[in-house]
């Protein structure tokens, strides 16, 4: 039988998010709680359902873009990454998907589909057959990103000895660093401290957050549990953050790593990310997703920031090739 498409309601919400937490690579950006947080910005909604003898066989989170006088079917625009979130990953079942999928763009007038897949790693056994049928169906891959991932399945002393031996400093060079400058680590709530912090850090960049300080207070209620603050304090002084989101339960993501720089001199940065591996490694997470490492302010967006990616390649994390597809029709 052939797939079906059906364009997404309110109605289907609840079945939409349990196909997302029972699917093969479903993370926290597919729940339609997180497509629809944003505060000040609006998305013209067009996700996809795809049946198969009247059950779900995928979703595509997405929404309709006219951008040049070109009607585009976008990866949702209120996700890091979203693409086809499937329960089954063989090729056939994908080729069908794509046989709906490009019926449907074609019957609907758009001009142009633009695609940002979850990478393998967030699969609950990495695959890339998905990935497959799209270059094999000829789209094309429009965008590059390196994204920096620390493999949590090794141990955990193994791990801090590699990023001791990486930075040129001894573990009491760190201890020292903690107990001379009283620093404290703590879990909490506190994104009244922490925004200010990712607002000057996001400056040094001429850039802004992702987030404004009430989204991330709305989706912490959200998702209870899934949105994690870490802050560090040298006596008083709030001298850094770092903000985690669980993708799923085998990802975690390293979503804002940001310092005082007042107090860089501490090494908030790399104690911060030390103490988030920590975290992740008694969480049970299997991988930490460290994010990409791009220079927003090159004259192409996507030039990779060596600096930034040396910092995390220094914290043990391995480069991941994140891509996004595009095809016109």
């Amino acid at each position: 039988m052939k797939i079906s498409v059906k364009q997404y309601t309110q109605n289907d919400k609840t079945i939409w998010d349990e196909f997302v937490t029972q699917s093969l690579n479903g993370t926290i950006f597919n729940y339609r709680d997180f497509l629809n947080y944003h505060i000040d910005r609006e998305f013209q909604d067009n996700s996809l359902i795809f049946y198969k003898n009247n059950s779900i066989s995928a979703i595509l989170p997405a929404a309709r873009i006219e951008q040049d006088n070109q009607k585009i079917l976008f990866s949702h625009p209120g996700a890091s990454f979203g693409g086809f979130t499937i329960k089954q990953n063989s090729y056939s079942m994908c080729d069908d998907i794509l046989d709906a999928f490009e019926n449907y763009c074609k019957t609907n007038d758009f001009d142009e589909t633009f695609i940002i897949p979850a990478p393998a790693f967030y699969f609950k056994i990495p695959d890339e057959t998905f990935e497959y049928a799209l270059s094999w169906r000829k789209y094309t891959v429009k965008e590059h990103y390196i994204t920096s991932v620390i493999d949590l399945r090794e141990e955990n002393s193994q791990l801090l000895a590699n990023i001791y031996r990486n930075k040129n400093r001894s573990i009491n060079y760190f201890q020292n660093l903690i107990s001379e400058n009283h620093i404290r680590f703590e879990w909490c709530k506190h994104f009244e401290q922490f925004y200010p912090i990712l607002e000057e850090n996001k400056n040094r960049h001429k850039s802004k957050p992702t987030h404004s300080l009430d989204e991330l207070i709305k989706l912490d209620k959200l998702f209870p549990g899934k949105i994690n603050l870490l802050m560090m304090y040298s006596g008083d002084d709030p001298i850094g953050g770092t903000l985690l989101f669980t993708a799923n339960p085998k990802v975690a993501i390293i979503f804002y790593n940001m310092i005082n720089y007042d107090f860089s001199h501490l090494q908030p940065a790399t104690l911060q990310v030390i103490e988030a591996i920590n975290w992740a490694k008694a969480q049970q997470f299997e991988m930490l997703d460290f994010g990409v490492s791009q220079d927003p302010n090159a004259e192409d967006p996507l030039t990779p920031s060596r600096k930034l990616i040396r910092f995390k390649e220094e914290l043990t994390s391995r480069g991941i090739v994140r891509k996004a597809y595009s095809k016109i029709f």
